[in-house]
């Protein structure tokens, strides 16, 4: 009589550990999306640039820089979504954030182009260090950012914008990412970290989740208002050093 429940017992453990993998590869192809984008953008440009006549070799060696920039970062953000599955703590130190914002920004910086989205950055200058994950933090400003050009393509009749900007609050800095797109239907607003929920059509509904996770982890918060007088404004607090 007691064979069962454990054979019960049995199923559903198999089944939620198909449910973590099937989450956890979710989340990789989620996570690598990007890079793998600014991989064949980059490349693409860098082969239109060897056309050329003559060949514009510089032009060429700084868009293939970007190609091996994304191929290691999709690396790093691979052994990151692993260690967020298995609850490892991240491994921190000490960076200038300004740095990694930079980096971000370069190697969406086709995307950007392809979708005429002017990017406007106000980094207050003189904040100490942070102290996080470098991988881990260049997610959130990624996925953040992507959100924001998801939005912005389907805007029209203005110029799509975003403004990224920092400051120093008390021990915290203040990261902000403003966009001039639709905003958030009220119905979705209550659910933006769910995972697995999406408010755009095809989306995984990961992003934000990951997101929030990180933050947490970190000791920080992130949140979202509407914006002024269009789009949406997302928010997360790290601490410094």
């Amino acid at each position: 009589m007691r064979y069962f429940p454990q054979r019960q017992d049995a199923g559903q453990a198999q089944a939620e550990r198909l449910r973590g993998l099937g989450q956890l590869a979710a989340s990789i192809a989620h996570e690598v999306r990007q890079p793998l984008a600014a991989i064949a953008l980059n490349a693409d440009a860098a082969l239109r640039w060897l056309d050329h006549d003559p060949p514009r070799l510089e032009q060429a060696r700084a868009a293939l820089a970007l190609v091996a920039s994304a191929g290691s970062h999709a690396s790093a953000v691979l052994r990151s979504v692993h260690g967020l599955a298995s609850q490892s703590p991240g491994s921190h130190h000490t960076f200038a954030a300004d740095d990694a914002v930079h980096d971000m920004l370069q190697l969406l910086r086709a995307e950007l182009l392809q979708h005429a989205i002017h990017v406007e950055i106000q980094l207050q200058p003189g904040r100490p260090p942070l102290c996080a994950d470098p991988v881990q933090f260049r997610q959130v400003i990624t996925n953040v950012l992507m959100n924001a050009i998801e939005t912005l393509r389907h805007t029209h009749g203005r110029q799509r914008s975003v403004l990224l900007s920092s400051r120093l609050d008390g021990g915290m800095q203040h990261f902000s990412i403003a966009d001039n797109g639709a905003g958030i239907a009220p119905q979705a607003a209550g659910r933006l970290y769910d995972a697995l929920y999406s408010s755009k059509p095809g989306g995984m509904g990961l992003g934000l989740a990951i997101c929030r996770r990180i933050v947490d982890a970190h000791g920080g918060r992130l949140w979202h208002a509407p914006g002024a007088p269009h789009g949406s404004v997302f928010h997360f607090t790290l601490p410094s050093q």
